[in-house]
């Protein structure tokens, strides 16, 4: 760049100077407007800074030279920056650290769990209980119901407050990658500072095993190596130099993270020296870059597992509040009910409505899923993912360590002019069973030509790459001096030994060499008996390495010379190859051979080194051998020996893994920072490319390049265009990607309506695993900071684990829709008895404590057994859910669980509560007007005859409670006429009471006159010629009576004048002549007494009070409310019966249950667990007082087993046909 760029930077910023200096932006630059289409609904101002983290980082320091660079941030080479140009620096560029995310205390969040519509629901509904009990204290069932409700609220809120927390450390873990200190040039001196002190300008030195302070730009190296594994996913260490490289048309690379002249913020430095000026700190690094996308993308807060349940409950919880208020203004204005005693009522409907236990049941059910997950390798952080997890289309995998090894193995070799395959054995008896003819395709290498003789070429082999190689086996325990070493020699013969594993000092290649050839000869043993008398270590100048040996021959007078290298520097230096253990000449066939090797190795995506010797001749054995200043040696007319290529090989089982996922229409997209063909080579070997697919253009390779291209197009749908035409292959390999790339990869999935799940290791994997709906990181391998951003953490880094928690998410969200499907069937016999308390005002037939005793008692532990559930057997065969169409609560679970089971269970417990109800002598047709006042007033029925004995005929109440002076003198103690005044014993009568010696007078409509329940003097003396008519209807009715001519089923049906029958008798006129005429007339009778309830049905002529199957002449309200009591229990046993059966078909969703068979062991504990739970709270007394209920006979729980059949049969039948009929009108419209 020309020194005049300078003078055009604005402000500081070299990115402004870049874009002053050139009229056409560039493609990092551009990125921002052509992502513009991936944010929504945020502010410009988000979605600028999001659209900046998302392009390269905008460096263009590293393009300049030196002394531009020194200028431009005021340094000297000689003094680095002064103090005070540090304090200039430091004010325009910031401090050298990482900007926290905002935070919200833990209190607040905890709060938060209760600002949900379900959990406010239920605190109103406890809230309003305790209102109700202290209105009125004799009722405890309001105060029991006040504090469940807000239990099971406090608890949910706590449960799912602890479980569902997710590690909000992510900027902790960047935090922790932060280097402590670092050596900086300032005022001349060499200083050690914090790396937080830093500043743009600073000049740094880097030694071996130091971590790079900042974003560096390299002036001078020597022989200098960075890890950048955990930003680019590349396993080996990369060379760092001061110019830019170039590609293969002579272009420098620029793009920063593909520069050899910078190291990256918390890299490492794995050898070398080095000396490089800051410019970049803080934010305004790659891994401040990172670390602003991981908090930016932090993907959605709920998973679509979440939503669906928040939707659900949302609408179960509107629906509960409207029919709630609709049957209160109902039970006020229409039924005159008591406002209170309707508000407890809309409790119940609410109660009745909502699944109490669903979330504590999802809770638990997830939890045990997450542990089942544990005990696969696969940790889970928040339970949600679980079943997001088994949803997932899309896996995003990260290639090393992950689809692989991550350790370089031996794959191939070639000598004697031949390609042989290497096995990687990790064992002797493994490698002897590899070795065996045809075990292994095509040719392998042969250690011996024959039984007794050596291959002469592959000794060769074997010798450079032990001896010309510096790492060794640690077969010592760093953490435990104590322990012993291992015998590895001993260990070899181990056929469970696997000493792949091992860990080895220096280089992945050098370490695979060693691996390679220790099964055949110790390479301590080999190295001891050729002992090493001179070295040229690997650089980056001559890509190779040099050891000179003595030979473990004891007559050899002279040393022999191994080297090995990039196989085109070694072949330069030698004249001849070895063939059969012969040395010929390299002639141009021999080079046409090499050639083709190299090409076909290189095509596979391996890494190939070079292997030459040559046997000194002109030097002794004591020769001083030196290469400073200058080596005193030669090193060509060197003999090559042949190949051997390495490559970080796939994981056992991921083949087959990868086959899993394609059965189960699961896409598995590699994405790496690897070179394209060793990406390829290993998509290719385990089934993520097929070579079909590939050759019909269904299969693709994307690099880096071609997303930068794509970024670098201006119209956003254009691009998105590109974006669907890559991933609209079948499958797809994304190699030399960036941090931003991936994130890119995961957000246009997620726009196509993929479920995407990603996996990764390394610090810049961190946003995308924040961003995917399930995010994966590495336990062994990973950085904090992805572990921290991830859902989930693979326990063994292995792809394999992944789709076993695939698996399991889809087993659990059957089992949920199972515990779902289970717990919704309960709610309509919740729900139908409080309407047709409210629209029929029928007596209640389940009570609201019974309700939570369904919900948190029973159901509780059956509806969790069901997550421990067997898998289906075609669960991996399905293709992943779409949750537009399968979500967790359908229509067809709805319907299912509503209006087909709930149906039934409602009729299982109406036909248990009529069977009390009619033993008692009540009809169910004279129930209907009698619920809200069931409880207050004694009932009067008549009676008459039927094919089933005696029964209720009419039903209604009469006359409210005396009041007066007269009557509230006796106090509470006599209890006077507390409950009707009694009726005259038979062969008596009292003038003044609401009953004759046949029964209730009733309540004429006729002539004007009612007075039923106010009879007093003023009363009688006003009837004038109707009492002589009222006792004439007396003496018709009496003489009937007398003569048998009364029909018992219509005693009053013979007149219409009957209706006054029972008004006034001659017995009865002649009382009031005597009451009346006397000085206290008017304290006689009961004035301005009128009915119970205006508004509800009245109690029918003749009518008695009704207990016990029998007419009493007495009335008891306690006994009548046992009965409803009584039957109210019989009602909930009849329930309980029939999801005996629900239990037992929701096993399963299309399978018989005969197939399925009964080895949920946790299930068979449930049916008896909740049979236990009902009986207890029926039959055992203490209970009774608690729960309000009246232990009915055992006989009517009978009532329930024909629907428990029904329900059984029923559901076998609908699978059936759905088995025998995929996709049909049963399937259509049940299958939930």
């Amino acid at each position: 760049m020309a020194d005049s760029d300078a003078a055009a930077v604005p402000n500081g910023n070299p990115a402004a100077g870049s874009l002053a200096a050139s009229s056409k932006l560039s493609l990092s630059q551009k990125l921002g407007n052509s992502l513009s289409f991936l944010k929504r609904n945020k502010s410009s101002k988000d979605t600028s800074r999001a659209d900046k983290l998302r392009q390269d980082i905008d460096f263009i320091e590293h393009t300049w030279p030196p002394e531009k660079l020194y200028e431009y941030y005021g340094a000297t080479t000689e003094g680095g920056l002064s103090s005070a140009q540090v304090l200039q620096n430091r004010a325009k560029y910031g401090p050298n650290s990482l900007t926290p995310p905002a935070t919200t205390a833990w209190w607040i969040k905890y709060l938060m769990c209760y600002a949900d519509v379900f959990m406010i629901l239920l605190l109103v509904g406890g809230v309003l209980c305790f209102v109700a009990f202290g209105i009125d204290t004799s009722d405890l069932t309001n105060l029991y119901l006040g504090v469940v409700l807000v239990l099971v609220v406090v608890i949910s809120a706590t449960f799912g407050y602890y479980t569902e927390s997710k590690a909000e450390g992510v900027m902790e873990g960047f935090k922790k990658l932060v280097p402590k200190k670092c050596k900086v040039l300032r005022d001349g001196n060499i200083v050690i500072l914090d790396a937080a002190e830093l500043v743009p300008g600073d000049v740094v030195d880097l030694g071996d095993g130091d971590q790079v302070p900042a974003d560096i730009r390299i002036l001078t190296v020597s022989d200098m190596k960075v890890d950048n594994s955990s930003l680019t996913g590349e396993s080996e260490p990369q060379d760092r130099y001061p110019e830019l490289a170039r590609d293969s048309n002579g272009k420098p690379i620029t793009t920063p993270l593909e520069a050899v002249n910078l190291c990256f913020f918390t890299t490492i430095v794995t050898s070398g020296s080095g000396r490089g000026m800051v410019i970049g700190t803080g934010d305004r690094t790659v891994m401040g870059q990172i670390a602003g996308l991981a908090q930016e993308s932090s993907g959605e807060s709920k998973t679509q597992f979440q939503k669906e349940v928040d939707t659900f409950i949302k609408l179960i919880s509107v629906l509960a509040i409207t029919i709630g208020v609709v049957f209160i203004l109902i039970g006020v204005l229409v039924a005159k009910a008591d406002v209170i005693e309707m508000v407890v009522f809309a409790i119940g409907i609410i109660v009745g409505t909502v699944p109490e236990g669903l979330l504590v049941t999802l809770t638990v059910s997830l939890s045990l899923s997450a542990r089942n997950m544990y005990a696969k390798n696969v940790l889970v952080k928040g339970m949600s993912s679980v079943e997001n997890l088994g949803s997932t289309t899309v896996i995003a995998s990260d290639k090393t360590g992950t689809l692989t090894q991550n350790r370089m193995t031996v794959q191939h070799a070639w000598y004697d002019g031949v390609l042989v395959t290497v096995p990687a054995a990790r064992n002797k008896p493994q490698l002897a069973a590899a070795m065996r003819p045809g075990v292994l395709k095509g040719p392998i290498f042969k250690p011996q030509a024959s039984s007794a003789v050596w291959d002469e070429t592959w000794q060769k082999l074997q010798m450079v790459a032990t001896l010309c190689n510096n790492s060794r086996f640690v077969v010592t325990d760093p953490d435990d001096d104590s322990k012993a070493p291992l015998n590895l020699e001993k260990e070899k013969e181990n056929p469970d030994f696997n000493m792949l594993s091992l860990v080895c000092t220096g280089d992945a290649s050098e370490s695979g060499l060693i691996k390679c050839v220790e099964l055949l000869r110790s390479v301590e043993e080999y190295n001891a008996a050729n002992p090493k008398i001179h070295e040229i270590k690997f650089n980056s100048t001559n890509k190779w390495q040099l050891s000179i040996h003595r030979p473990e021959d004891a007559a050899a007078q002279h040393p022999i010379m191994v080297l090995k290298g990039a196989p085109e520097r070694v072949l330069r230096m030698c004249t001849h190859i070895m063939l059969k253990g012969e040395r010929v000449p390299m002639d141009d066939h021999w080079q046409a051979k090499y050639n083709e090797a190299y090409e076909s190795l290189g095509a596979m995506g391996e890494r190939v080194l070079g292997f030459a010797y040559r046997e000194m001749d002109e030097v002794a054995m004591d020769y001083p051998f030196t290469n400073k200043p200058e080596s005193n040696f030669q090193y060509d007319n060197l003999t090559f020996v042949g190949l051997m290529s390495l490559i970080d090989p796939p994981r056992e089982g991921v083949k087959e893994a990868v086959e899993k996922c394609k059965r189960a229409r699961i896409k598995v997209f590699m994405v790496t920072g690897d070179h394209p063909i060793t990406a390829q080579a290993i998509a290719k070997q385990i089934g993520i490319i097929d070579e079909d697919k590939y050759a019909s253009g269904k299969a693709i390779v994307i690099k880096g390049d071609d997303i930068r291209d794509w970024m670098d197009i201006e119209d956003p749908v254009a691009a998105r265009a590109k974006w669907d035409w890559a991933l609209d292959h079948e499958q797809i390999v994304f190699a030399r990607v960036s941090p931003a790339h991936k994130l890119l990869i995961v957000e246009n999935c997620q726009r196509r309506g993929e479920n995407v799940a990603v996996t990764g290791d390394g610090v810049n994997d961190a946003p995308a695993l924040k961003k995917a709906n399930t995010g994966l990181a590495m336990g062994i391998s990973g950085k904090d900071v992805s572990k921290e951003a991830s859902d989930m953490i693979l326990m063994d880094d292995n792809f394999a684990s992944i789709v076993n928690g695939i698996e399991e998410g889809r087993v659990i969200f059957d089992n949920l829709k199972k515990s779902i499907a289970y717990t919704l069937a309960s709610k309509f016999p919740e729900q139908i008895p409080f309407l047709m308390y409210v629209a029929a005002n029928f007596p209640l037939a389940i009570s609201t404590i019974l309700i939570l005793t369904i919900d948190l008692g029973c159901d509780m532990v059956p509806a969790i057994s069901l997550a421990y559930e067997p898998k289906e057997a075609d669960i991996m065969a399905r293709p992943p859910r779409n949750p537009a169409v399968e979500r967790l609560v359908s229509r067809r679970l709805i319907s299912f669980s509503y209006f087909q089971i709930g149906l039934m269970q409602t009729a299982s417990g109406f036909l248990a509560f009529m069977a009390i109800m009619w033993d008692y002598g009540y009809n169910w047709d004279t129930l209907i007007g009698l619920g809200i006042n069931w409880s207050k007033f004694p009932m009067i029925c008549t009676v008459g005859t039927s094919g089933y004995g005696f029964q209720t005929r009419t039903c209604g109440f009469a006359c409210e409670e005396p009041k007066g002076a007269l009557y509230d003198s006796f106090g509470d103690g006599y209890g006077f006429c507390e409950t009707g005044c009694q009726v005259p014993f038979s062969g008596t009568s009292d003038a003044f009471v609401e009953f004759s010696e046949f029964g209730f007078r009733g309540f004429p409509n006729g002539l004007g006159v009612e007075a039923t329940c106010g009879r007093t003097c003023n009363w009688w003396r006003g009837l004038g010629a109707n009492a002589t008519e009222f006792i004439r209807q007396n003496n018709i009715f009496r003489a009937r009576v007398a003569a048998g001519v009364v029909d018992v089923n219509n005693p009053f049906g013979y007149s219409p004048e009957a209706e006054y029958a029972l008004m006034l008798s001659d017995a009865e006129n002649t009382q009031f002549e005597q009451y009346c005429n006397t000085a206290n007339a008017d304290q006689y009778g009961f004035p301005g007494r009128g009915l119970a309830n205006s508004d509800v049905d009245k109690a029918p002529q003749g009518g008695f009070w009704w207990w016990n199957g029998l007419p009493q002449y007495w009335p008891n309200l306690e006994n009548q409310q046992s009965v409803l009591q009584m039957a109210q229990s019989a009602y909930f046993l009849g329930v309980v019966v029939a999801r005996w059966a629900d239990l037992l078909i929701c096993k399963t969703r299309t399978e018989t249950i005969f197939r399925q068979g009964m080895r949920n062991k946790v299930l068979n504990f449930a049916l008896l667990f909740e049979t236990f739970i009902a009986a207890a709270v029926v039959y055992i007394p203490p209970l009774n007082t608690v729960f309000n209920t009246r232990p009915p006979p055992v006989m009517y729980i009978c009532c329930g087993i024909p629907f428990f059949i029904f329900i059984f049969i029923y559901d076998e039948l609908r699978k059936m046909r759905i088995r025998r009929k995929p996709r049909g009108w049963v399937e259509r419209n049940t299958y939930w």
